[in-house]
């Protein structure tokens, strides 16, 4: 007699069982697997801004400050440069030799004196610079940026996903920055101030509506030095990310933009990427009003920022943007990134630190204004206020005196 043993198959109910098992095991790890890339992508885009940080405090060293924080190129065959000359470098090009890239240094400026008129891509092509040199200076990526990382697209020159901190608008409830966003975004808008900060020069941008200021460490047209900064160089941000999608104020509309300055040159031309400054000459303006509107300068300026709003506030553009805000030099454009629930920012000292969703929009203009000591306190007790508090508690932030 033969016996055929078979083996038992699974019951439903083990099955079930089974099934529910390897779900809850997905559900454990899949979370756990996508914290740690964001953990690593964090670590790795504060690590670029370390390095970037390093940099600035090496220039300072050797050229006693910072780099202007976007400059013209070219002057007048008199000798005096005209109102605009051609388009300079942003302050990333005065990092590039103390980022190890020394080669890309010197190249450039040998395009430079061969002929290349201007700080864009076509114009350094067209003088010589080997193709692709442009192309791999990575340190200047937020490797969680969603953004397309060259222009146009696959080339020919990189787009960063950091800016140089140029200034912050008035801090005060009353002044014409406020005024004009207002009635179209009041969640965008100062609520209040402890104590009021005017700046002395404040001057019109290219995109409409746009505000200039020169009270940040990397102004347009002009250095500042480390002993400028009297707020303290840990209380004061001098790089941010700008790394992530802009979008439209119709919320419900799908498109997106790059909002990043530096991508584009004139609307249509070739961008000038990392590469491109200004190419106004004098220094921002300074107004007899304070807290008044600004003073005719109607400058383009590339890879900077003056802070205007709250942090990661993205629905800027569109048909009806935001002043200031605009794909082609929005020098008012919000910081913001790709990162869950904030952006990262470097100090002045080097350090760098994590600006939380939600910060209020007064400790963001301390942090990115090198001076607010008051011009005028608000109450005798501000400096024990809920929001001068809440400066010292902003990570990178300080009590201010």
């Amino acid at each position: 007699m033969q016996f055929h043993w078979q083996r038992p198959g699974y019951t439903l109910r083990e099955l079930l069982a089974v099934v529910t098992l390897f779900c809850l095991l997905l559900a454990i790890v899949v979370p756990s697997v996508r914290s740690m890339r964001e953990n690593a992508l964090r670590s790795q885009c504060s690590n670029n801004l370390r390095q970037t940080g390093l940099s600035l405090q090496n220039y300072h060293d050797v050229f006693r400050q910072f780099p202007p924080g976007a400059l013209h190129s070219g002057m007048a065959a008199e000798g005096a440069p005209p109102i605009n000359a051609g388009l300079g470098p942003s302050w990333w090009y005065g990092l590039i030799p103390f980022q190890q890239k020394g080669t890309l240094g010197d190249q450039l400026w040998l395009a430079q004196r061969a002929g290349a008129t201007e700080f864009t891509a076509d114009a350094m092509t067209a003088a010589g610079l080997p193709a692709g040199l442009l192309t791999g200076e990575y340190y200047m990526l937020c490797p969680a940026s969603p953004q397309w990382r060259m222009k146009p697209g696959t080339g020919p020159i990189l787009l960063p996903s950091y800016v140089g901190i140029a200034g912050g608008c008035d801090i005060d409830p009353a002044a014409f920055e406020y005024r004009t966003v207002r009635q179209t975004a009041p969640d965008m808008v100062l609520s209040g101030a402890n104590w009021l900060y005017h700046n002395r020069a404040k001057g019109t941008g290219a995109a409409a509506g746009g505000i200039v200021t020169n009270s940040g460490m990397l102004p347009p047209c002009e250095s500042v030095r480390m002993a400028d900064c009297t707020d303290g160089i840990s209380n004061t941000m001098i790089v941010a990310e700008q790394s992530d999608w802009l979008r439209d104020r119709a919320r419900a509309s799908g498109p997106k933009y790059r909002g990043d300055a530096g991508w584009t040159v004139g609307g249509t031309g070739a961008g000038g990427g990392f590469l491109s400054g200004t190419r106004r000459v004098d220094p921002v303006p300074e107004v007899t009003v304070p807290g008044g509107p600004p003073a005719p300068w109607g400058a383009d300026c590339w890879n900077l920022t003056v802070v205007r709003y709250p942090p990661n506030r993205t629905h800027v553009l569109g048909p009806s943007p935001l002043p200031g805000c605009s794909e082609n030099h929005g020098i008012n454009n919000p910081l913001q990134s790709a990162h869950r629930g904030g952006l990262f920012v470097v100090m002045v000292d080097g350090s760098v630190h994590f600006i939380q969703d939600g910060t209020d929009l007064e400790v963001l203009l301390r942090l990115a204004i090198r001076d607010d000591n008051p011009d005028q306190e608000l109450d005798p007790t501000a400096r024990s206020s809920t929001a001068a508090k809440s400066i010292a508690r902003c990570p990178g932030g300080g009590d201010r005196p």
